[in-house]
């Protein structure tokens, strides 16, 4: 069974041979661009060279995907009005203008392969799959509508509005849930079967349960809906620190990403084992980033253990992995997960 397959054959509740190996996108990227000599800056403009990193990914860790998307927040609010720099150091641009709630009005429904940037992600994404879909998993990536929409008029303009211009931001999140079903349809039309979606806004500490299924929750769904009816597979990502991820499971994702740091795994088990497939997140910011190799593996072995072989396990980090991130905390992962998920 190769990478692709034992990836798919997870999230579909089968039991592969070993458990696999979840990458989420451009994770410490210090190495890929060491090794491949590219910028980063050039892959926003240029699929080629984002697919050479995103494949550079695969060849270094060997992990069972590889993702079609950026680790910014950016790209998808920026085709919708949001002014971004890109900062002198090689890495993600920051935002530099938001829109003001005052003209949500001016917030169109965009055609992602219309736009400069977003297209690019969805030409590396039929790159890669055309060229390696026998050998890895290729994984389309998008922001969740409510994330998208904090980025293009301000988290906190945004949280504001939900209470005093409700209106206003259901407008905003229209737009934005229009022009992400327009990507759902572009990575189809590629071939692709599943579809990342970062949803990190869905936390105790952002807002209440109540407006975050008045908004967040809604216009997730009507996503998430759309991407099922086009035959995509979804993964719904949440590494907030008190994460909704009961209320995300209403929306029906195939699979479900945590950071374990955040959630109760015997809790998890009980809910999600045998009906909907997890990727356990192991901690990114302080285990994978500053722990060692043997503290690394140890969690992986309890994480895999309490599962108890079930179908639907995949082990990945929390989140993005750090940009530093030593190599040899990322290759513990990788071996401890096939040493001791492997059947």
């Amino acid at each position: 069974m190769n990478s692709a397959d034992r990836f798919h054959s997870a999230l579909d509740l089968h039991l592969p041979d070993r458990v696999p190996l979840f990458y989420q996108h451009l994770g410490a990227a210090k190495w890929l661009l060491q090794s491949t000599g590219l910028k980063m800056r050039d892959g926003f403009h240029d699929p080629e060279i984002f697919s050479k990193l995103a494949m550079a990914a695969y060849d270094i860790y060997s992990f069972d995907n590889v993702m079609a998307g950026w680790g910014d927040i950016l790209v998808e609010a920026q085709a919708h009005g949001t002014a971004w720099r890109f900062p002198e150091r090689d890495f993600y641009p920051r935002a530099d203008k938001y829109v003001p709630m005052s003209d949500v009005d001016k917030i169109h429904p965009v055609d992602p392969m219309d736009d400069r940037f977003w297209s690019v992600l969805i030409k590396a994404a039929e790159i890669m799959f055309h060229r390696y879909r026998e050998e890895v998993a290729v994984v389309g990536c998008v922001n969740s509508p409510m994330l998208i929409a904090s980025e293009i008029v301000g988290l906190e303009n945004l949280l504001i509005g939900c209470l005093t211009e409700p209106s206003a931001v259901d407008r905003v999140l229209s737009a934005v849930t229009e022009s992400s079903e327009a990507y759902g349809e572009r990575i189809s039309d590629i071939g692709l079967e599943d579809v990342f979606i970062e949803n990190g806004t869905a936390g105790n500490e952002l807002m209440d349960l109540e407006t975050y299924e008045r908004f967040d929750r809604k216009y997730l769904e009507k996503e998430t809906d759309s991407f099922r009816r086009k035959g995509l597979r979804t993964i719904v990502h949440n590494c907030s620190a008190e994460p909704f991820w009961e209320s995300q499971m209403k929306v029906g994702p195939t699979a479900l990403h945590l950071n374990l740091r955040s959630v109760n795994m015997d809790e998890i088990i009980c809910k999600l084992r045998g009906r909907t497939a997890f990727i356990a997140g192991i901690e990114h910011t302080d285990l994978l980033l500053n722990g060692t190799p043997k503290e690394i593996e140890t969690k992986v072995e309890e994480t895999i253990s309490a599962w108890d072989k079930a179908p639907g396990l995949i082990i990945g980090p929390g989140c993005e992995l750090p940009y530093k991130t030593p190599l040899e905390n990322i290759l513990a992962l990788r071996n401890g997960t096939i040493y001791h998920g492997t059947y």
